[in-house]
C-alpha cells in the first residue's frame, strides 16, 4: 500500500513539472492563436502520439469503451471545458497566478466525492474547502481589484478537471492509462475543431516546433496524471499538485521575466493549509 502510494507521489511530482513546462509554451503561443486552436493542436498532436502506443495494448482493450462510454464521455468533455478555460486564464494571466488558483483541484475534488460519490468529508473536510475558498480569494482579491475573467477561467478550469479526476478514478480500476488518455483526446479534437475553423491561423514553420512540444509534454503530463491516480487515492497524490507553483514560477520568470506578487504566495500557502489537513488524514488511513 505506502508503495502504491509513492508511486502515485511521483507521478503526480512529474506530472506538476512538465505540465508547468507545457503550460508556458501556451502563454507563449497565445499571442499568435486562439484558445480554440490552442486545445486543437494539443489535442491533435496527443492523439497522433497515442494511437501506436494504443495499438500494442492487449487484445480486448478497445471493448471497455463501448462498455464505459458514458464514463469516457463525460471525461472527454469535462477535459475540453478544462483545457479551455485554463488555456484562456494562461493567456492572460501569469503563469503562476493561474497555478496557485488550480491548487484548489484538491479541494473541489474532495468536495465532489462527498457529492457524487457520497464519500465521508466530516466537519474538518468542510472547514478545509471553505479555507480554501478564501485562499482563491485573496489570489483574485474582489473589490479590492477588478474581478479578472481569467480568474474566474482558472477556478472553473479547476471544477472541471477535479470532475474529470473522479471520473478517471473509476475508469482506471479496469482500463489502460494509455486508452483513457487517448479516447479523451479523440472527444476533444472535434469538440475544439469546430469553433476553431472560425478564427483559424495556419502556423508557421517556426512556431511547429513549439506546438509539437506543447502537445508532447501535455500528453506525458496526462499520462503521469492518469498513471498517479492508477497507483493512489487522489486526494492523496492530489497533495503533491502544490509543487506547481516553483515549478510555474521557474517557467514564468525563464519564459517572460515575471515573478507572481505576494498575495499570489500568500493566496497559495492558504489553499495549501485548506487541503493539507485533510490530504494527510487521508494519507494516514485516519
Amino acid at each position: 500500500m505506502q508503495n502504491a502510494a509513492l508511486r502515485g507521489i511521483l507521478w503526480m511530482i512529474v506530472a506538476t513539472g512538465v505540465q508547468a513546462a507545457a503550460s508556458g509554451i501556451v502563454r507563449r503561443l497565445s499571442l499568435d492563436f486562439s484558445v480554440f486552436q490552442l486545445v486543437l493542436f494539443f489535442s491533435a498532436v496527443s492523439t497522433v502520439i497515442l494511437i501506436p502506443l494504443a495499438m500494442k495494448l492487449p487484445k480486448g482493450s478497445l471493448a471497455g469503451i463501448l462498455a464505459h462510454r458514458g464514463l469516457y464521455s463525460a471525461r472527454g468533455i469535462l477535459s475540453f471545458i478544462g483545457m479551455l478555460a485554463s488555456f484562456y486564464a494562461y493567456s492572460v494571466l501569469d503563469i503562476a497566478n493561474v497555478q496557485s488558483l488550480l491548487f484548489t483541484v484538491p479541494i473541489f475534488t474532495i468536495l465532489l466525492a462527498s457529492l457524487l460519490l457520497g464519500e465521508f468529508v466530516g466537519l474538518r473536510g468542510w472547514i478545509a474547502c471553505a479555507v480554501g475558498f478564501i485562499g482563491a480569494l485573496i489570489i483574485i482579491r474582489p473589490g479590492l481589484i477588478e474581478i479578472n475573467v481569467g480568474a474566474l477561467a482558472a477556478l472553473l478550469s479547476a471544477l472541471a478537471f477535479a470532475a474529470a479526476n473522479i471520473v478517471i478514478r473509476r475508469l482506471a480500476a479496469t482500463e489502460s492509462p494509455i486508452l483513457i488518455t487517448l479516447v479523451c483526446n479523440l472527444i476533444v479534437v472535434p469538440l475544439a475543431a469546430i469553433p476553431a475553423a472560425f478564427v483559424w491561423v495556419t502556423p508557421d514553420w517556426h512556431q511547429v516546433p513549439w506546438i509539437l512540444a506543447m502537445g508532447i509534454l501535455f500528453v506525458l503530463a496526462q499520462l503521469c496524471l492518469t498513471y498517479s491516480i492508477r497507483a493512489a487515492d487522489a486526494r492523496i497524490v492530489q497533495s503533491f499538485n502544490f509543487l506547481r507553483l516553483p515549478w510555474a514560477v521557474l517557467v514564468g520568470w525563464v519564459l517572460f521575466s515575471e515573478l507572481p506578487d505576494i498575495w499570489t504566495w500568500v493566496g497559495a500557502i492558504v489553499i495549501f493549509l485548506g487541503a493539507y489537513d485533510v490530504l494527510r488524514r487521508e494519507a494516514g488511513g485516519k
